[in-house]
């Protein structure tokens, strides 16, 4: 048996961690301490299912929906996603999970769950984020080098072509170059 020292240990660091990840709902810490699988399913689901769209995207791209399940399927599916995204194996079985008891490592788990989660929110955090800063990069560019093909294109429609009626601008020389130069 576990001492009572050990639990709260864990409750501290998983209550730290909620904060990190601005659990909104209710915590049953009496529910967690005994190992209540009612205790820790809402806090799962929140931590991959609310706390970063950008992971949820992620969930949805990889096939793995945890929205509208029943507590066996979520479980499925939790343990799926640990497996294929996070190359991570939980101390406890599925069964053992949604069983009472084991209160340390299922809060372990749910750690280990929200620092997973929190790491990879801020891989893809600075990969949208390159993402972005390069879509705007190639959109400035475009319309920098459209700015500059407009400009040369009515720059030679007014320069001195025998169709503007003008062919020779005073005070103006050419050098080899054919960058017009003024005269003084």
């Amino acid at each position: 048996m576990l001492s009572t020292s050990d639990v709260q240990g864990c409750l501290r660091k998983l209550e730290a961690l909620l904060r990190v990840i601005k659990y909104p709902g209710y915590v049953d810490y009496d529910g967690l301490s005994k190992g209540d699988p009612s205790a820790f399913l809402p806090i799962v689901s929140f931590t991959l299912t609310s706390f970063s769209p950008l992971f949820v995207e992620e969930l949805m791209a990889a096939g793995l929906e945890l929205t509208g399940k029943t507590d066996l399927r979520f479980t499925d599916a939790l343990y799926k996603a640990l497996r294929d995204i996070f190359h991570y194996k939980p101390i406890l079985s599925k069964q053992q999970f949604l069983q009472w008891g084991f209160s340390q490592r299922k809060i372990s788990v749910i750690c280990d769950i929200i620092n997973l989660v929190i790491q990879k929110h801020s891989q893809l955090k600075k990969v949208h984020s390159f993402s972005l800063a390069y879509s705007y990069l190639r959109m400035c560019l475009s319309f920098c080098s459209h700015n500059v093909t407009c400009g040369s294109q009515n720059e030679v429609a007014s320069s001195r072509s025998p169709v503007n009626g003008i062919s020779e601008l005073p005070g103006v020389e050419e050098d080899k170059n054919d960058f017009p130069h003024v005269s003084i």
